[in-house]
């Protein structure tokens, strides 16, 4: 039997990770939400329309910046539990590589092609005038969203959370500071909103890429890193289902953009904007929450030590559960007054958030479990069985409820269709976890943990 004190530090690793990991996602929010609360109540309802047209593009920056960083901080977790550390190294090198890669191509794409990419999301007259004027101020500094979240990530396994975590709470000041000055002071609009969020993210970046090159000991670039690049792939191909999480926004968002605008026209997109921003929080905290139990699992797979790679899953699961069913009543509870917040004097919008955020509280707990499995099943690199949980969850089962319930149920089926498909991929969840994720524990040989 393990010892309590066993049980202890693992959910101590756990808090280690946890608390920054979560104050760090709450911060990735902060720019958003700030962003648009400013422009709704200082720019107009158009403008917060315009923005959230634009979120399906702006995602890709982030998706990319997950998939290297979730994927290359388990295989770097892993390497360093085999005390392979050249190794590690070197993946850490090639992950940079690709960060900057990614970064510059979507930097030149949406400032040569942003009417192309503008008229893809549907916006028309004053909404695309208001979109390509945000994505022109804010295509330079795209290399520092692209970047920012897979250093912080590297940054937990060097063991310098606290400093991940101090540069952003200080872009997060930041952020405030200038979309302020920008937005409200300068009324700059949707500019002033743009610049102030890559400035922002810039000063977060910049801090936390100098730490690994001057004063990381493990996760640090090294030379001659390409001689071998299965690293590159192998992060790429573990961190895809964290991908198809990401980047499922840019696909079921613009669906669901062109599915509200036909069925509850400008003004139920602005009410699903809010929507969008209500949430956040509680979606990118349930993936913070598994995230720090991965570099756990991740870490004592290594070390070939089954009962602790159980027993974080299961503090994985249990805390985002937890959390899962507060979120939902904090929703319910504080939904008034958080919309208030972006549209004051915008009774149709409120209306129709009544309506919508009961079904957004019942998808939190099925969501909460589904992230972690699929989290738990990338951390022991299962990626096809993570990958077939999140294309479920985010692509294929969600597009098809949101045609099937719109359909049936017209507007109402808009608001339902995340709960539904959420409850629907738990089935296959479980299943998944049963059969794939358990089996992984055949693969260790006895360890004197365990009697």
């Amino acid at each position: 039997m393990v010892s309590n004190n066993n049980n202890t530090s693992l959910v101590r690793r756990f808090s280690n990770y946890a608390v920054p990991t979560v104050l760090a996602a709450w911060v990735y929010c902060m720019h958003s939400v700030i962003s648009g609360i400013f422009i709704g109540r200082h720019v107009g309802a158009d403008a917060l329309a315009a923005l959230n047209l634009l979120v399906p593009l702006l995602y890709l920056p982030y998706a990319f910046s997950v998939m290297i960083g979730v994927g290359g901080s388990t295989l770097v977790s892993r390497l360093l539990g085999e005390r392979r550390e050249r190794d590690a190294a070197e993946a850490f090198t090639q992950a940079l590589w690709l960060l900057a890669l990614c970064g510059v191509t979507f930097t030149l794409a949406i400032y040569f092609y942003a009417d192309t990419f503008v008229h893809w999301t549907g916006a028309r007259g004053e909404l695309a005038l208001l979109a390509k004027t945000f994505l022109h101020a804010y295509a330079p500094f795209l290399l520092f969203p692209t970047a920012c979240y897979a250093l912080e990530l590297f940054l937990r396994i060097e063991g310098a959370a606290k400093f991940g975590l101090a540069c952003l709470i200080a872009g997060g000041i930041a952020d405030v500071a200038l979309t302020w000055w920008m937005v409200s002071h300068m009324q700059w609009g949707m500019r002033g909103a743009a610049i102030a969020s890559g400035i922002s993210q810039a000063l977060a970046c910049v801090p936390m890429l100098a730490y690994h090159f001057v004063k990381a000991q493990r996760v640090r670039p090294v030379a001659r890193a390409f001689a071998r690049l299965d690293h590159a792939w192998r992060m790429a191909y573990n961190g895809v289902s964290e991908f198809l999480g990401e980047i499922a926004p840019s696909v079921t968002l613009f669906a669901f953009n062109h599915a509200v605008l036909r069925w509850l026209g400008d003004t139920g997109l602005v009410a699903f904007a809010v929507v969008e921003y209500m949430t956040m929080i509680a979606s990118v905290t349930m993936v913070a929450l598994v995230q720090s139990m991965q570099p756990i699992v991740s870490f004592e797979r290594g070390a070939s030590n089954e009962h602790a790679v159980t027993r974080a899953f299961f503090i994985g699961m249990t805390v985002t559960a937890g959390f899962a069913l507060a979120a939902a009543f904090a929703i319910l509870t504080l939904a008034q007054p958080l919309g208030a917040l972006f549209l004051p004097d915008s009774p149709a919008v409120q209306a129709l958030l009544r309506d919508a955020l009961p079904w957004c509280a019942l998808a939190f707990l099925p969501a909460a479990i589904n992230v972690a499995i699929s989290g738990y099943l990338t951390a022991i690199e299962a990626p096809l069985a993570s990958m077939i949980v999140a294309l479920l969850r985010s692509w294929l089962l969600l597009l098809m409820m949101l045609w099937l319930l719109t359909e049936w149920l017209g507007p109402r089926g808009i608001w339902m269709t995340v709960a539904v498909t959420e409850v629907a991929t738990l089935v296959a969840s479980i299943v998944l976890y049963r059969t794939r994720g358990r089996r992984v524990h055949l693969s260790f040989p006895a360890t004197p943990n365990a009697t």
